[in-house]
């Protein structure tokens, strides 16, 4: 569907959403300040030589300072239009003006003759004309023609990258690489190397324009920000659209806007070559898990963790700690979680760990905590408990999801645990239809699954109710909790 329809259902919209307050506070400052770089080397550029013109947004306040600037570098400029809504982010489209928001100014830079032509062609709606005069390839001229103009997209990202692939399926995630420079799935949080959308993710002529640009930025004084921005177009990054929704997930954050509406879900995959220290945990692109020390595998290193569990739940911690999992007292909470983390322990060292009903990650924390491989996910409804438990484990902050443990799509999709933890009574407090659902993704995605019922809910035993479930045979037992290896109907 074009880009009119999409406008219609949706409006313009970019959303932030950072995998945890350590990589909002060391990042966003860092991005800030590579905006106001790269403003000023898209200015600098045209003093250069490197293209003729600049085309740039800035606040009617800012305006008189800023032509200032460009006058002192020999250059004019020209304002083109009034637009609102730049300090909003990234957007598809020109930003209405609205009452009581700051007005922008659309400026044309460069030199008088270029930015008279500039405005011709702006007046005269020769996008190639305009192209050209600031810098873009040929070749993305056309393919700029072809999809937005002609085609009506809001985005190209998908049609970028089926020109980078021979040969793909719509159904799979399109794997795509090129020079860091010709990089723009960063480009709705402002970060880029080429002001232009190339046509291949590995254009020749934007990698080249982008490189000249970076070693302009260096020239000027702005190598700390050039070096942050190479390392960010280096990281592993996903583009994926669905509903006229695009979703981009980076190691740091996590991007929403709309897209086009297409057929089916689409994905783009970058693969990258770097990995941010903040970066959240994962087992799931774009996220990495650190190597576990072959240590952590031993019975022995397991058998001294679990002996050692009481010391690692005694931290002081606020009321919220043990109220979000429903215990009026820490130590019921602590004396409820030892079995269990003692359990987890003996089947875990560097897997994927899932609470369906987390709460606030108290028991992941415990279960994860000294294994450096352990990667915690959770689901939970408690939106209030989910925001703490990325308080609480905030290298896995992007691993927790908000929603209902029967909606089996939002943590059985494409993904594999080594261990899955459950409260055995959920099962039976919903309809057989959602119950057989939730047991087939369970033996889906999990090596093992932890069952544990609360004291009082049922005069069953804990092996009973496994049973009656289907799920598999007991495999350790303690207490009201077990060890369970899922098994199909088959087996």
């Amino acid at each position: 569907m074009c880009a009119e329809a999409v406008k219609s259902l949706l409006p313009d919209f970019t959303r932030v959403s950072w995998v945890s307050e350590l990589a909002r506070q060391t990042w966003k400052p860092r991005f800030e300040r590579i905006a106001k770089a790269w403003n000023e080397i898209g200015w600098r550029s045209v003093s250069a030589g490197l293209r003729a013109v600049f085309l740039t947004a800035v606040k009617l306040e800012d305006l008189p300072r800023q032509t200032a600037d460009w006058c002192d570098h020999g250059l004019a400029s020209l304002p083109l239009a009034f637009e609102g809504g730049h300090e909003k982010g990234y957007s598809a489209g020109t930003p209405a003006l609205r009452h009581g928001e700051p007005i922008w100014v659309r400026v044309v830079v460069g030199s008088l003759a270029d930015v008279a032509e500039a405005r011709r062609a702006c007046e005269e709606r020769n996008e190639d004309a305009l192209g050209a005069l600031l810098g873009y390839p040929t070749c993305c001229r056309a393919f700029f023609r072809r999809v937005w103009i002609e085609s009506h997209c809001m985005d190209t990202t998908w049609a970028m990258a089926v020109n980078t692939v021979a040969s793909h399926n719509p159904a799979e995630p399109l794997d795509v690489a090129g020079p860091p420079a010709a990089n723009v799935l960063w480009r709705w949080v402002g970060i880029r190397a080429v002001p232009h959308l190339p046509c291949r993710c590995d254009c020749r002529e934007s990698a080249a324009f982008g490189q000249a640009l970076l070693k302009l930025g260096r020239e000027i004084g702005f190598t700390e920000e050039i070096s942050w921005m190479e390392e960010i177009l280096s990281w592993p990054v996903e583009w994926s659209a669905l509903h006229g929704i695009a979703e981009i997930k980076t190691p740091i954050l996590k991007v929403s806007t709309r897209t086009d509406l297409a057929p089916g879900k689409r994905v783009v995959r970058r693969q990258g070559s770097g990995y941010p220290a903040e970066g959240a945990r994962g087992l799931v692109f774009p996220f990495k898990t650190p190597p576990a020390p072959a240590v952590t595998g031993s019975a022995s290193f397991r058998r001294g963790m679990t002996q050692s569990l009481e010391g690692l739940v005694q931290l002081p911690q606020p009321d919220w700690y043990h109220r979000d999992n429903g215990f009026s007292q820490r130590e019921a909470m602590d004396r409820a979680h030892t079995p269990l983390v003692s359990l987890a322990r003996t089947v875990i060292s560097s897997n994927a760990v899932l609470d369906l009903g987390c709460g606030n990650g108290a028991l992941l924390a415990k279960i994860c905590s000294g294994l450096p491989g352990c990667v915690a996910y959770g689901v939970d409804r408690n939106e209030a408990a989910l925001a703490h438990a990325k308080l609480l484990l905030p290298e896995f902050a992007g691993n927790f999801y908000t929603g209902n443990l029967f909606d089996v799509g939002l943590w059985s999709e494409g993904r594999r645990y080594g261990l899955v933890i459950l409260m055995i009574g959920r099962l039976f407090e919903v309809s057989d239809e959602l119950r057989t659902r939730a047991i087939d993704a369970l033996r889906r995605s999990a090596d093992t699954v932890l069952l544990y019922k609360y004291p009082g809910w049922s005069p069953e035993s804990l092996t009973r109710l496994i049973e009656r479930a289907g799920l598999g045979p007991v495999r350790a037992l303690a207490g009201d909790c077990a060890l369970v290896k899922p098994r199909t109907p088959a087996d």
